[in-house]
């Protein structure tokens, strides 16, 4: 309980007859007032529901009884139902982090650069709402996965022959480089309107200057 509370509690308790009778009945109300609020929420996670935590620097992920709470630090929390097997699996090798049976040291880095990943997905919708052509190429990338779902009827495997998924990894590839060169523009250009290279562009000039005085100045002694 907060202060305020806590003081609220003690008036009443104060102007009462019976002090003891008085705490026991608040006591029951905020049991009951807490309970009504828990079951009108949309969902409710507290402290008796979660089982594990695991804090990611950047937020915490709470394993609970029925599922996954991601809350990132910024106010951006998911809430993920066990029966969601995909994202829910996900949320688990994240918990679990790197196997200790990995010994191997590239091995290791892959599947930490598959977990970074995956968290990564997570975090998304935080950020991606700021830029728009960032935004609309990764809901195409989405609708395409999806359409590609239904045409299927299944999740795509390595295991077995997908020349749809293939395909589709092709498309993914194209609109990837496209996109990563884009960035790279939009990165410079920023970089030129902010004036955060002229330093680097002075440098270059002071070499080339440099350069040509050195060769002015063998012409001049041959």
């Amino acid at each position: 309980m907060n202060d305020e509370i806590i003081r609220l509690r003690e008036e009443l308790v104060g102007l009462s007859s019976d002090p003891i009778k008085t705490r026991e009945l608040l006591d029951k109300l905020t049991e009951e007032e807490i309970f009504q609020h828990d079951i009108e929420s949309p969902f409710h996670v507290g402290k008796n529901d979660i089982e594990e935590t695991k804090d990611l620097e950047v937020g915490k992920l709470h394993k609970t009884r029925n599922g996954y709470l991601l809350h990132y630090h910024g106010g951006f929390s998911v809430l993920v139902d066990e029966k969601l097997m995909s994202p829910a699996s996900a949320l688990q090798q994240i918990m679990d982090g790197v196997p200790s049976d990995i010994t191997d040291k590239e091995e290791r880095e892959g599947v930490e650069l598959i977990l970074n990943a995956a968290e990564q997905v997570f975090r998304l919708p935080m950020y991606v709402f700021s830029n728009t052509p960032t935004m609309l190429n990764i809901a195409t990338m989405g609708l395409m996965y999806q359409n590609l779902l239904q045409k299927m009827g299944s999740v795509p495997t390595a295991e077995t022959e997908n020349p749809e998924y293939d395909k589709f990894l092709l498309q993914m590839n194209e609109m990837l480089e496209n996109f990563a060169t884009g960035l790279e523009k939009e990165g410079k250009e920023y970089e030129r309107r902010n004036g955060t290279n002229v330093e680097k562009e002075v440098k270059t000039e002071s070499e080339g200057e440099g350069e040509g005085s050195d060769k002015q100045a063998e012409q001049k002694g041959s």
